[in-house]
């Protein structure tokens, strides 16, 4: 556990981190690191990003909460499951890939606007 933690504080300082569900996922790791007497300080300089805001602005919500579910948003981007739902591993590669596809269409948008940006108006 403590070598998990050691990689995770050190790949954690130089780049941001997509999190589903960032609130959640940061609180819950706080806890679980106080609950072993671990003050899990470099949590706090953690840089994340909360991909379920973004899917629920690029995709629209679908609850009441005003967001979207990870399930939700693989479904919006068209995209398969690969793995088992609610595991570590296929929950941060299903992140990934939606963040991706967001991505995607984000740099669709910039090329075609600079595509725009060149033509003579009509």
């Amino acid at each position: 556990m403590r070598d998990l933690i050691l990689q995770l504080s050190k790949s954690s300082i130089y780049s941001t981190k997509p999190i589903f569900n960032a609130d959640f996922d940061t609180r819950i790791l706080k806890q679980t690191a106080a609950a072993h007497n671990d003050p899990a300080s470099w949590l706090d300089s953690l840089t994340v990003y909360c991909a379920m805001r973004l899917a629920a602005g690029y995709y629209g919500p679908t609850n009441r909460y005003g967001t979207i579910s990870l399930s939700g948003a693989v479904s919006q981007a068209g995209l398969s499951w690969t793995g088992e739902a609610h595991s570590a591993v296929t929950d941060a590669v299903m992140t990934a890939r939606v963040v991706n596809n967001i991505a995607g269409y984000w740099r669709d948008l910039q090329c075609e606007m600079n595509d725009d940006a060149g033509s003579e108006p009509a």
